[in-house]
């Protein structure tokens, strides 16, 4: 998605609707990427403040993800890849799970900055293993907006549509109910490096 530090920052929409806002941090890594994408949605009810992290490995697959909603109360969620050990380690709260783990996966954020790396052309679906499931990827046709081309996907389950316009997410939407719930690029901020001190 970039090969520096950046910051995307999206206001969210819900039935058309102004539904708060939220910032997408990446920031590559020698083994990979880590990415942190923090929202605060009003809409739908009840306001929730959100936190989703990913760290990637040099392929861009999931070794760490873990996601905390809060709402009237708060829940957070882990999935940990422990290769050495051969499992893939779930947590939620104070109850564990471990899975094998049999080949690389993707969770919802990695799976999110890796379309910008898929070589699909039009009409071509890709599957990828996830814990617990798989998601498909499906490259629809580009669509032109104000004159600039998007690459097009369709992923499922939970069925969202994300155009990608020179591999950056501009746009995210997904139907909630009755309603779509949508994500709009509002702008990007480079982030500078942290200095260490010796």
């Amino acid at each position: 998605m970039t090969e520096r530090p950046a910051t995307y920052l999206y206001r969210y929409f819900f039935a058309g609707e102004p539904a708060g806002e939220g910032r997408l941090e990446v920031r590559p890594q020698e083994e990979g990427v880590k990415a942190t994408l923090t929202a605060e949605v009003s809409l739908p009810l009840p306001k929730t403040r959100q936190r989703w992290q990913t760290e990637t490995d040099r392929e861009g697959f999931s070794r760490y993800f873990a996601e905390r909603v809060e709402a009237r109360e708060a829940r957070v969620f882990t999935v940990e890849r422990l290769e050495e050990e051969g499992v893939i380690l779930v947590s939620q709260g104070k109850e564990s799970l471990a899975l094998p783990y049999l080949t690389p996966y993707h969770d919802p954020l990695s799976l999110l900055l890796a379309l910008s790396r898929l070589e699909l052309i039009p009409g071509d679906v890709a599957r990828f293993p996830m814990p617990g499931g798989r998601a498909y990827v499906e490259r629809l046709p580009n669509l032109e907006v104000e004159g600039r081309v998007r690459q097009h996907f369709r992923l499922r389950p939970g069925l969202s549509l994300v155009q990608l316009e020179e591999g950056i997410p501009v746009r995210i939407a997904q139907q909630v109910g009755d309603h779509v719930f949508e994500a709009v690029l509002e702008g990007v901020e480079e982030v500078r490096r942290r200095r260490r001190w010796v």
